[in-house]
């Protein structure tokens, strides 16, 4: 075992933080856990809440297909795919930047937020195109569209890797995936698959439609003291997006499925900011108001495990209306591939 003065010193090497302020910390989770712990085994769990990484364990990467919301310290190794340009966001005197980066390995695909200043990352590290990257301590989240986001937020960390890693494909076939809805019949749906597939709306739940977004980053807001809060840029007067869930059958099977925004939109005909002026006081009229109940789509989304009722659930992102030439030509161009 390390001596305390060992564990203080990596613990200030890896986090930056005082050798006086990791000293005061130790004491204070002493006196947390009434003298329970040594000064060691204090240090040790002051060190992981700082995100140091002390015990020369091997962890294995978690891969991206077994991903779920709510993970709070990620170890992910993957390849970028994609980086986009930073995107600005002003409300009032607040001000925010988002980049996003799509990292994929041989389960699938990810998106990866960098915020603010986090953002100089990709530069620092030179972060471009094909590189491999290694995650650690990141925490994952579903956005307002169901998808699911990995971000760093104050414990994770970033590391380019100088070293090929024959585990991860190259980029141009994850992107491939990546681009590309598998076309599948809903009994044929797998969890984590991103799928399409064509059905019609068999039956729809009857709730709030409307849901509050922040802004600047369109994160799902939450209500406190009678003010609405983002996590990440604190109170704002809240935007509004749409969502409606149902259950949807092709013949094969039935599925619970959810809609959001664009997609909501189409299903409902109607566009967020209409259906809000129309409806802000009795959301609940809208459903006697729009009759979609047997109305078929084509839609595209990812398959999840739902958290509630432990069966799957389509989080639909892409609708569109059936055309038949273009399903045909379509089906022939499958054939053939």
């Amino acid at each position: 075992m390390f001596s305390l003065e060992d564990i203080m010193e990596e613990i200030s090497k890896q986090t930056g933080t005082s050798r006086d302020e990791i000293s005061r910390m130790v004491e204070e989770k002493q006196d947390e856990l009434s003298g329970l712990v040594s000064p060691e085994g204090a240090a040790y769990i002051v060190g992981k809440e700082l995100g140091a990484s002390l015990l020369k364990e091997t962890k294995r990467d978690l891969k991206i297909k077994n991903i779920t919301s709510g993970i709070r310290s990620a170890d992910i190794s993957g390849r970028i795919i994609q980086i986009f340009e930073p995107r600005n966001f002003e409300k009032g005197e607040r001000k925010g930047s988002v980049s996003n980066i799509i990292i994929g390995d041989d389960t699938g695909t990810i998106r990866f937020s960098l915020w603010n200043d986090d953002i100089e990352i990709i530069n620092e590290l030179g972060l471009q195109e094909n590189d491999i990257v290694q995650i650690t301590g990141g925490f994952i989240k579903e956005d307002n569209r169901g998808n699911l986001e990995l971000r760093l937020g104050k414990i994770g960390k970033i590391e380019k890797m100088d070293i090929e890693r024959p585990d991860i494909p190259k980029a141009g076939s994850i992107k491939r995936d990546f681009e590309t809805l598998k076309a599948k019949s809903i009994c044929d749906f797998n969890e984590g698959e991103r799928v399409e597939t064509r059905a019609c709306i068999a039956q729809v739940f009857r709730r709030n439609p409307f849901f509050e977004v922040c802004p600047m980053c369109e994160a799902r807001m939450e209500l406190a003291d009678n003010q609405w809060m983002c996590k990440e840029h604190g109170n704002q007067d809240p935007k509004y997006n749409m969502v409606i869930s149902g259950v949807i059958d092709d013949g094969t099977g039935n599925v619970k499925a959810v809609f959001f925004r664009e997609a909501a939109e189409i299903v409902l005909g109607a566009e967020t900011d209409k259906m809000i002026k129309a409806f802000s006081r009795n959301p609940m009229i809208l459903y006697d108001n729009i009759e979609i109940t047997g109305k078929e789509f084509v839609m595209g989304g990812r398959v999840k495990m739902s958290d509630f009722t432990g069966s799957q659930e389509f989080v639909v992102n892409e609708v569109r209306e059936v055309d038949v030439k273009k399903e045909c030509e379509t089906l022939i161009e499958r054939m053939k591939a």
